[in-house]
């Protein structure tokens, strides 16, 4: 296992600790966190994969949720996801369920306000599959199909206030909505998001609760960089945190952290 690196997101306010190799979080989780913030305060998100913890600290940075509960399965990020939680000072306000999402939070069922999810993008038959294991999880379906995870945000969704918040392969955009039909929940905000003009969409952020169909509203494209390879002044709002007063208002921890 190669040792731990610490890096920072949101300009310096938010201490990341994550693997120097294996599974390393992505321009995904920060563009979940953001798409996310479009939701009222929460007293209960929990992250579903939570890897090291990072979507979570959003939530929590954003006070989007006052308690994260992060469900992850492999334990060197879920230790590192901990750790991150304090070095932040949310360790009253996160946990971590060492758990398949399969199986995972039996206490919590129907209770969050809020669910997110940065679930595997591939099947395991397609692509070439990682060497290292952290990867190999994390990027493949070795453990759960996307029905799976999906099903696992039902479960613990509330029924009427709940929402889900999740990133995913535009490519695979037909699974996740007909996922979503399957498992009587409803998409309620669709956006592509673009890493240039005039490319095929990558990624897709999706937000969905229970019920019917009929009340998505798919909105104006994400694009990462123009047409020169500079990047555009919403990715920089993004990955400054300029899109929350809350995260604006922390400090710099480059300058406390160890």
């Amino acid at each position: 296992m190669s040792t731990p690196h610490v890096d920072t997101i949101f300009d310096g306010r938010v201490i990341v600790e994550q693997p120097e190799v294996g599974y390393r979080f992505s321009i995904d989780s920060l563009l979940l966190i953001a798409f996310a913030y479009t939701q009222k305060e929460t007293n209960l998100a929990i992250d579903l994969g939570a890897g090291c913890g990072v979507v979570g600290l959003g939530l929590l940075a954003t006070r989007r949720a006052l308690r994260v509960v992060g469900v992850e399965i492999q334990e060197r990020l879920a230790d590192m996801a901990l750790a991150n939680a304090h070095r932040n000072g949310f360790e009253k306000a996160y946990e971590i369920e060492r758990s398949d999402v399969r199986k995972a939070s039996l206490p919590h069922l129907g209770k969050a306000d809020l669910v997110v999810c940065n679930p595997p993008f591939w099947p395991v038959w397609e692509g070439r599959m990682p060497p290292d294991e952290e990867r190999r999880i994390a990027r493949h379906e070795v453990i759960g199909s996307l029905e799976d995870w999906i099903h696992a945000a039902r479960r613990v969704l509330h029924p009427t206030r709940g929402r889900l918040f999740i990133v995913y392969p535009a490519r695979r955009v037909d699974e996740l909505l007909v996922c979503m039909h399957k498992q009587g929940m409803s998409g309620t905000r669709l956006r592509f998001v673009f890493s240039m003009p005039r490319k095929p969409a990558e990624q897709v952020l999706l937000e969905a609760r229970h019920g019917k169909t009929g009340r998505l509203n798919v909105e104006p494209p994400l694009l990462l960089k123009d047409d020169g390879g500079t990047d555009t002044k919403e990715l920089l709002e993004i990955v400054s945190g300029g899109f929350s007063w809350e995260i604006r208002a922390l400090p710099d921890t480059r300058r406390v952290s160890d």
